[in-house]
């Protein structure tokens, strides 16, 4: 359906369209470029899924989560929250606005109250953390999003809008409710390779998240416990690692292996080289240089 005024929203179809009582409404947008939107809340849950590109939500309490194409994070209730602009790529969402409860009566309905109840506190919980969007759960989102970009709605497809709302919200409730699982070994394999393939330039956990397509806590979690150390931990140990190298065996000048192993400024370089390697990097050079040239 056409959009009826809201901002930034491209395509709306609202709840008595749908025939959900759960279902306030689906909105959906595509943009040129990422936006950036006033600061806002609302009293519904809204489950929102990238469609394209990637964007960034700075939430209340929560710090800033970044979702990209293929995955997907609930929007907790009550809770102020904005979508920061900033890149010049072009993205799309949709979104599921979700009330708080549903009652016995309605017109339409798969889940009784008490699962939707059940829904309801999985999502509620499990609020502000990413998570991926198997191909089934893609599927169905994109088969919604062809409903709702429609100028008119027949009362069929009504129906198979009612079936595919119902369906992802059975499939994240579900996938929101499983415990981490231990990816392949292979896969953090990536996320290290991510790290040392990127470690001179500015790097930050949200884009090993991008890269891997991760929420934070969770990539966190897969990550140390496939290498023993946090993302942020590996990369300042294995820049120490590039900068030990470079001191050894180049003369190049302090300030420029500081910057070519990715560290900030020199004065940095040199503090978390005397933390971790009980010396500074100039004596390190010394007494490096000293053992090869007694070794000759």
């Amino acid at each position: 359906m056409k959009n009826d005024g809201y901002t930034h929203v491209n395509h709306k179809v609202g709840s008595d369209e749908i025939g959900l009582e759960w279902c306030t409404g689906i909105t959906e947008w595509m943009t040129p470029k990422a936006m950036h939107v006033h600061p806002h809340k609302h009293s519904h849950i809204e489950l929102i899924f990238c469609l394209k590109g990637s964007m960034t939500y700075k939430i209340s309490g929560r710090g800033s989560v970044t979702i990209r194409e293929g995955s997907g994070v609930v929007m907790p209730a009550d809770t102020v929250h904005v979508l920061e602009g900033g890149t010049d790529a072009p993205c799309g969402r949709l979104g599921l606005h979700i009330s708080r409860a549903m009652s016995a009566k309605r017109r339409y309905a798969v889940f009784s109250p008490a699962d939707f109840k059940a829904f309801h506190a999985t999502l509620s919980k499990m609020s502000a953390r990413p998570f991926r969007l198997d191909t089934k759960l893609q599927s169905t989102v994109k088969d919604i999003v062809r409903l709702v970009r429609q100028d008119a709605i027949s009362s069929p497809e009504r129906g198979l809008l009612r079936a595919l709302c119902c369906t992802v919200l059975y499939h994240v409730a579900e996938t929101l409710s499983k415990p981490f699982a231990a990816p392949q070994p292979q896969m953090m394999d990536e996320a290290v390779k991510f790290l040392e393939s990127h470690y001179s330039r500015k790097m930050t956990l949200d884009a090993l998240m991008l890269h891997m397509g991760y929420g934070r806590t969770q990539l966190f979690h897969l990550f140390k416990q496939h290498t023993g150390l946090s993302p942020n931990e590996y990369l300042v140990r294995f820049r120490i690692k590039k900068s030990k190298d470079m001191l050894t065996s180049s003369d190049k000048p302090l300030a420029a292996v500081a910057k070519e192993a990715g560290f900030s400024s020199t004065s940095y370089f040199r503090s978390v080289f005397l933390k971790y390697e009980g010396i500074k990097p100039e004596s390190f050079r010394q007494f490096s240089v000293r053992n090869i040239n007694a070794m000759r």
